[in-house]
């Protein structure tokens, strides 16, 4: 497998493997990587499948067994078809394709019903942009088949929620959570999104007002998504989703709000700058104006790290001038194989904000401000609210001591 550098030496085998299965073009060696390693007794079916879909890169993983297995049975290499190695590429891809087919066909699924809702939307003079789900998976992979999602995002005004509600419910939808007047109205203000679910379809959408919560340290200028936005289609169907940059600078700052949980957040960023021109001084203005400057280039280090990523040399040397970043990267991708504690967590997750001030204000977010889990616990009356300070310090020690006494 080709050298990777710099961090990737903290990865397992198995890890590697899933990445090099995700190179947008393998190299030899990268082909040699993956069949020795087929052929060896660490990587199982039962965990290849695990990580597959832990990290949502299943169908890029049967798509590269697939090719490999064709290059096998190419006419020069017919003599060897019998030997371990062909046979066992042709036994992970045999029991890796139920589960693609599953996907494909959800997937399918998933996009109709995106269509349907983005419809019933614009018919009824309401705005919106879809987004990750199908609409990244076609402009990104350029195949709605190869990215696994659970849900439909799409991004729309706050006063229209209500709207959107009502219409979805008149098409058997419901919400996910079942709020009290004043829960919703603590929700409405303070969160991004809300879930709706169709049981018998088994569609889970969302509908995002903002990107962020209203208390989070920074935030994005909703207006530029806006304004700058796209259509993808979808077949045959026309969508508005985010423009090139405005689809990028989302992705770094979600998969930065996550640490990166999954190889298909890193993948969905270098798939999106190979098969699309970025104005990159657009992008690194947003960025750097809004705070999520570190973010952004982590995102990208990521990326380029690990799929090769073209990008340019301004970009390259920005990353390098950030001294943590590295130590940042090593932190996620130990993370794959080895679960992080809370502190951790945010310890690392401090190093990506621009100050003091929105350090300060994010501890302050996750630690002392009440959260949601505390208007769940009790539901106090009118004018009490700073009684919720004191349920949570409450809420957090029941939390902590319940998880030392289990392990």
């Amino acid at each position: 497998m080709k050298n990777r550098q710099d961090i990737t030496y903290t990865l397992s085998d198995n890890i590697k493997f899933l990445i090099t299965c995700c190179q947008t073009e393998p190299s030899e060696d990268d082909i040699t990587f993956i069949s020795s390693y087929l052929n060896t007794e660490v990587l199982t079916l039962s965990t290849l499948i695990k990580l597959s879909h832990q990290h949502g890169i299943l169908p890029l993983v049967y798509k590269t067994l697939k090719k490999l297995s064709k290059k096998n049975a190419s006419p020069r290499s017919l003599i060897l078809s019998k030997c371990s190695q062909h046979s066992t590429v042709e036994y992970f891809l045999a029991e890796l394709k139920p589960e693609y087919l599953h996907i494909a066909q959800r997937n399918m699924f998933m996009s109709a019903e995106l269509i349907r809702i983005m419809t019933l939307l614009k018919d009824n003079g309401i705005e919106a942009l879809a987004f990750k789900g199908p609409t990244l998976s076609q402009m990104a992979y350029g195949d709605i088949t190869l990215r696994q999602y659970v849900d439909l995002d799409v991004l729309t005004k706050k006063e229209d929620i209500y709207k959107i509600d009502t219409l979805l419910k008149e098409h058997g939808y419901e919400r996910l959570l079942a709020l009290t007047p004043i829960q919703e109205k603590i929700w409405i203000k303070y969160a991004h999104d809300m879930g709706l679910i169709h049981k018998q379809k088994g569609v889970h959408f969302e509908m995002h007002w903002s990107f962020l919560d209203e208390d989070y340290p920074m935030q994005v200028n909703l207006e530029d998504f806006w304004k700058e936005t796209q259509d993808v289609t979808l077949n045959g169907h026309t969508i508005p989703t985010f423009s090139n940059e405005n689809l990028l600078y989302y992705l770094c700052i979600h998969g930065s709000k996550h640490l990166w949980e999954r190889i298909e957040w890193v993948k969905d960023i270098d798939l999106l700058v190979h098969n699309h021109a970025i104005d990159w001084e657009t992008i690194i203005q947003k960025a750097k104006g809004a705070g999520f400057e570190k973010m952004l280039y982590l995102g990208l280090s990521l990326s380029t790290s690990l799929f090769h990523t073209p990008l340019p040399k301004s970009i390259l040397e920005k990353i390098s001038s950030y001294n943590r970043l590295a130590n940042i990267k090593i932190f996620v991708l130990e993370s794959w194989q080895t679960k992080k504690s809370t502190f951790s967590k945010t310890y690392t997750m401090l190093k990506l904000f621009p100050g003091i001030k929105e350090q300060a204000t994010y501890l302050h977010k996750i630690i002392l401000k009440p959260s949601f889990n505390e208007y769940w616990y009790v539901s106090l009356p009118k004018g009490m609210y700073l009684g919720y300070y004191l349920v949570r310090p409450y809420l957090l020690m029941k939390k902590y001591l319940t998880k030392n006494s289990i392990s």
